[in-house]
Formats: structure tokens, sequence, C-alpha cells
């Protein structure tokens, strides 16, 4: 836009440069056409359907005491009222309507506007008594510490808690999926509708973010080559894989499920890769169809893509869990390949009790060699098969508790460490195993005599209750959980962060402004602290929006008091 008037005024002054005099401003005059041309940007400007802005906001009177179960209204004045569009619930005629959001018990609420201009704000109590206003300015690129209200009236105080500035309509998709994390990254995937004609009539466009901390997603990824759509008979969807680093690209493994609508049962489905590099991540990445062995789906009726294993394994490897006939079979797969080695067929490896198995599948590096951990069988020994990568070649390694202790959790590397979590009636503890013989041929490895102190678990389930271990700056937190699958999951959650000699109960996962944990990855971690990301609706009067949020722990280990909204570049 800057450029367009740029280019216009600098035309205006070098080639028809003359004295004019206010009168002269008829439309039909030169500077009357570059009056009606700035209006026409700045209308463009104000209604930005491309892009949104969500207020974390809190209202009290001038001494602090909440304006509890009060009503806000607010709207945008910009070009779009001066030249008399009419309103719409969203937009759809270029001019947004009123909205209205009810304040709770603290006085905070969240307000949502795609258009561009003065806002303006009214607060009223809970006994519907007008108290005043505020206005203040928005523009593409407002930040929290830019945003300043520039007018206000009445026993208020207006107070600005987070703000997020989306583009591109990242904040309007119901979609928000925690992929994981890999490379120091971690990861969301996201839907949002790029061609709406109703309800039960629209596409969507699938986007991967990516952020150093929860918070900052600032490389943004389309996918390109699947279509998304649901109509009034079927819909189809996209589900992915945790992301996988190899070292210089991401990848991640995905299915394309057509499914019937509304009853959501399977009909059809296409595997896909999508890669793209990790250093100079592209706008958008084409997802490549991969071909399977006969019936092997990604994800087949299943959203839980993260209780599948996949892994990097090095040497242009990947292990990769499709479904055959709805039961869990470890591929090792190659990119470029439709060779396919079958962990349970080819190495015997288990799956046998997918809640345990599937979470023992781990990637070993022990003096510089990967080797991929498969599980055989559990007990007062833990068995499994450790397939040395890239030769695939096979040894059988035993890590043994010391009967009467048994393995509630298999293997994890930790810190170049592997740990596990053991039970001897009625307690359950950490400890550690040594490595140094790991490579040798069949070895049996018990475990170390110190312990990992604190594990004082009492929720119920069955192994293993330790289902990931996220891990930043020395600082380790184990997520426990009594659902392998997250199906209304009791947690604890507990940081080790001296060497894996104690461990510490941290608290619940906050419940203000908050939602239940469906997924472990969810819960990530960077620079030590621990972050939790989820997604939750608020209310605009005609409906609700989505609102997506991101909780963090502070450096003892206590949860923020509130959260932060999660910023899209």
């Amino acid at each position: 836009m800057k450029r367009i008037i740029f280019t216009v005024l600098i035309s205006i002054l070098f080639f028809q440069c003359r004295i004019f005099k206010p009168s002269s401003l008829d439309p039909s005059e030169d500077i009357g056409s570059l009056q009606a041309l700035l209006r026409l940007l700045a209308l463009a400007d104000a209604f930005n359907t491309q892009s949104q802005s969500v207020l974390f906001m809190k209202f009290t009177d001038s001494n602090g005491a909440p304006y509890a179960n009060g009503v806000i209204e607010y709207s945008v004045l910009n070009e779009a009222d001066e030249n008399g569009v009419a309103t719409s619930p969203y937009g759809e005629s270029g001019n947004v309507q009123i909205y209205t959001a009810t304040l709770d018990t603290s006085g905070r609420t969240f307000l949502f506007f795609s258009e561009r201009g003065i806002a303006n704000v009214s607060l009223k109590n809970a006994s519907n008594t007008f108290i005043g206003t505020a206005s203040f300015r928005l523009y593409n690129g407002i930040t929290k510490q830019l945003f300043s209200i520039y007018k206000q009236t009445g026993n208020a105080q207006y107070i600005l808690e987070d703000l997020a500035n989306y583009r591109n309509r990242l904040a309007t998709g119901t979609t928000l999926t925690s992929l994981g994390s890999a490379n120091g990254r971690q990861f969301i995937y996201l839907e949002v509708q790029s061609n709406f004609n109703g309800t039960n009539n629209f596409t969507t466009t699938g986007y991967i973010a990516s952020s150093a901390d929860g918070e900052y997603y600032d490389q943004i990824t389309k996918i390109d080559g699947v279509s998304l759509s649901r109509n009034s008979t079927t819909e189809t969807v996209l589900k992915l894989s945790v992301p996988m680093f190899n070292g210089s690209d991401y990848v991640f493994f995905l299915s394309a499920e057509t499914r019937n609508y509304p009853a959501l049962t399977f009909l059809s489905n296409k595997n896909f890769y999508v890669q793209f590099s990790a250093s100079l991540p592209p706008a958008s990445a084409t997802a490549i169809e991969k071909t399977l062995p006969n019936l092997h789906r990604f994800f087949e009726s299943d959203d839980k893509t993260w209780y599948y294993p996949a892994l990097s394994l090095g040497s242009g490897k990947y292990l990769g869990t499709p479904l055959l006939s709805g039961v869990p079979r470890p591929l090792i797969i190659q990119l470029d390949s439709d060779t396919t080695p079958d962990l349970v067929g080819d190495f015997s490896c288990s799956v046998a009790t997918p809640d345990v198995s599937l979470v023992a599948y781990q990637l070993i590096t022990h003096l510089g060699v990967n080797y991929l951990q498969c599980p055989v069988t559990f007990g007062s020994t833990f068995v499994s098969k450790s397939i040395k990568i890239p030769e695939l070649t096979t040894n059988q390694v035993t890590f043994d508790a010391l009967s009467p202790t048994t393995f509630d959790s298999p293997i994890f590397p930790v810190q170049d460490q592997l740990v596990a979590i053991l039970f001897t009636s009625p307690n359950f503890f950490g400890t550690t195993f040594p490595k140094g013989s790991y490579a040798n041929s069949n070895p049996i490895i018990p475990k170390n005599s110190s312990q990992i102190s604190g594990f004082n678990t009492s929720i119920g389930g069955s192994a293993s209750r330790l289902r990931t271990v996220k891990s930043s700056n020395s600082n380790h937190y184990f997520l426990l959980s009594n659902a392998p699958n997250f199906f209304s999951p009791t947690i604890e959650i507990y940081r080790s962060n001296d060497n894996l000699t104690s461990v510490t109960q941290i608290p619940s996962l906050p419940s203000l402004y908050s939602t239940g944990i469906t997924n472990p990855e969810q819960l990530q971690s960077a620079n030590g602290k621990l972050n939790y990301s989820y997604a939750i609706s608020a209310g605009i009067g005609i409906g609700s929006l989505p609102v997506y949020l991101n909780y963090s722990t502070r450096d003892d280990g206590t949860w923020e008091s509130l959260p932060k909204l999660i910023k899209i570049k």
C-alpha cells in the first residue's frame, strides 16, 4: 500500500505539479482522484479478512475490583462504516456486526477482531448498568507491546493481559493439533477453511507451524498436494505423525482419510509423506504419495497419531507405524524405496499389547551408532531387539530389574542414559541402566544400584504408565498416565533437574481458561520449562470462535498463573 501511495504522489509532484485551492478538490480533479484512492486503500486495510486479532482483557473498577459477570459490547469503526456498508455476523458483507462477551468472575474475557480501524468497547456490570467505554487502534502487526488505549471513560480499568495478531486466517480454524518436537522446535497442525459455502460445504487448507518456545510460531508451511473438504455426505481430513528430523529436513507421515459424514466411518485413505528443509522452511511443501504394503494405512479411523511411533533412524531410514486391519504394524520405511521391512514379521518385535508395546519403540544412540529398540517381552526383565542402523542387523538386549522387581515401563533414552520406572510392591521408583555393554552380543544389563527417588505415583492403569519424557536444558519431565490413549486420563508429571538423581512432582495441569488434555504431545519442553498447548472456544454473542493458548511453568516447576495466547506469524 505504501508503495502505491508513494508512486502516486511522486507522479503528481513531478509530472503534474500545480497550485490548487481547497475548492479544487472535485472528484473529477487529479487531487480528488488521489483522495478517492487513499480512501479506497484505507477501506481495503480496514477490512482485511486475511488477518485477525485476539485480545485477552480484564475489566475492573478504579480500585482493581473485577466487574465479575459483566458484559462487553465491541466493534470496529472504519471506512466500511463511513461508507454505509451493512453489517453481517462474520463480515460477509464487508462489515462485521457488534459482538458481545460475558466477563468471568475475574473480569476477564477474549475479544475477536477481523477488521482494522478504531475499536470501541462498551462495559456494563452484571446488573446491565453502563460503566464506561474504551477506544484503541487496531492495525496489521499490532502486538501487546505496541497496544495502547487512547480514550476511555467511566470508573474502569481496561487491562490487556495478552494479544495475538494473526495473518492468513490462521486463528479461525477449529483444528489445532499438537504434533510433538524435533530439532529443538515444537510443531502444531492447523486446518483453515479456504472456500466456505455452508456448514457442510467447504474446503480447507492444512498448515504445519513450528516454534522454539511454544508461544511464538514463526515458521509456517502450507501443505500442498492433498484436497481436504466436507460435503453433506463425506469429508476428507488429514492426520499427521509426530515430526521427524533427519539432520537436515523435517519429515512427517500423513494420511488423507475420506469418511462418511456425519457418521465419520472410514471409507478410504491415501498414504503420504511431506519433507522440507529445517534451516529454510518453505512457504509450502507438497505431500508425496507413499506406497506401503497392501492394506497398510497410516492412522486408519484413529486420531491418536502420536500413539503410533514414528522415528528418524538415520541413513535415510524411518520407523513408521501404519495399521493393518486395525492392528499397528511398525515398518522400516525409506522415502525413495518401496522396500519396507516389517518389524513384527521380519524381526519378531512385539505389538501384542499395544498400550505397552508401542511406547517401547525408541531410538538409542551408543558410541555414535543408532539402534532401534523394539520390545519382545516384559516382566522382571525387559527383553528387546536392538536393530543396528543402517545394516539392520539384530542383537537381543535384556535389561534385568532383579526379581521380584518388575518393569512398569520400557527403557527410555534420557540425557544419554537409559531410564525405566520399576515396581516393587507397593512402590514405584525410577532407575538407570548402564550402557557400556549395550553393543555386546546378547548382553544382560542389570539395573544400577542407585534409584531415581521421588516417583510417589498413585495413579491406576496398567503398564506402561510412563508415556513420554520431555527434556530441555538438563530438565527432564516424566509424563505418567493411567490411560495410554489419553481418553479422559489421570496424569502425573515429575521433573528431574539433578542429573536424574531424583524427581519432584509438579502441580496438576492448570484448569483456568483450559481444557482436559487429550494428547501427550500437548506437553513439550523448551528452555528448561514445560509448556502446555491447547485450544478453547470463547463466545461472541452469536456463536463462538477458537482461542489458541499456551501455559508454561516457572523456574521452580509451578505453572504460571495465566496462559499466553499462541502467536502465529
